[in-house]
């Protein structure tokens, strides 16, 4: 069986996923970090931001998603632009096809929104911070993350390595989060879903749902 066949719409990034974990190790370290699962009530999708990063496959069939079922996601709540894909720039540096996002006044309706984080939103995500994408999939019977993008449903998770080196699965932390510069003070650990929450737990406990995802993507399940 093809990775991701059944649980996911984009099979080619389910498949180059698996080839790029073959043999991957888990950072033990990094997910006893005590983190706490997100409440959108109070984060109202903070993570989404900036919309999402996809691969050239994952932006073709979102795009035939919304050109076939726009009527669809609309009767969700999802009053879409006519481009829902657009190419983005991270510090001046082109970085392929991602979301479009749209205006939105985070810092009156999430708690702490981090100061450097702009106050837009991914164009999929609802007024009660769902994503719209997800709820489309659960509407039609699919499994919840079928149409949602691998950076979204693995979010705060990250992989590194890979493409000749042995891959490993991690939590960035305050201290380890690469997007920290002097004008921006990280990605991933600045998320309500990636901060360290000592009244938390392990977060090898929180993300167990997307770990197993991980595993069935590696074994082919």
């Amino acid at each position: 069986m093809e990775p991701g066949k059944n649980s996911s719409a984009f099979t080619k990034t389910a498949v180059d996923l698996a080839e790029m974990l073959a043999g991957a190790e888990l950072d033990g370290p990094a997910f006893e970090r005590k983190i706490k699962r997100c409440d959108l009530t109070q984060c109202r999708g903070t993570c989404c931001h900036d919309g999402a990063y996809l691969s050239g496959e994952e932006a073709s069939v979102i795009r035939d998603l919304v050109a076939a079922r726009r009527d669809d996601l609309k009767e969700i709540g999802l009053d879409l632009p006519e481009q829902v894909i657009v190419f983005g720039k991270w510090r001046d540096v082109a970085s392929g096809p991602k979301t479009a996002t749209r205006e939105v006044p985070m810092r009156d309706s999430a708690e702490s929104y981090p100061d450097h984080f702009p106050e837009t939103n991914c164009v999929f995500l609802l007024d009660d911070a769902r994503c719209g994408l997800q709820v489309l999939a659960e509407k039609d019977g699919l499994p919840k993350w079928h149409f949602k993008p691998f950076t979204c449903w693995m979010h705060p998770l990250s992989i590194t390595g890979g493409a000749g080196g042995k891959a490993k699965i991690t939590l960035y932390s305050e201290e380890t989060d690469p997007q920290r510069y002097e004008d921006y003070d990280g990605f991933v650990c600045r998320t309500h879903c990636g901060r360290t929450c000592e009244e938390g737990e392990a977060a090898k406990e929180v993300l167990a749902e997307e770990l197993e995802m991980l595993k069935e993507l590696m074994s082919g399940d």
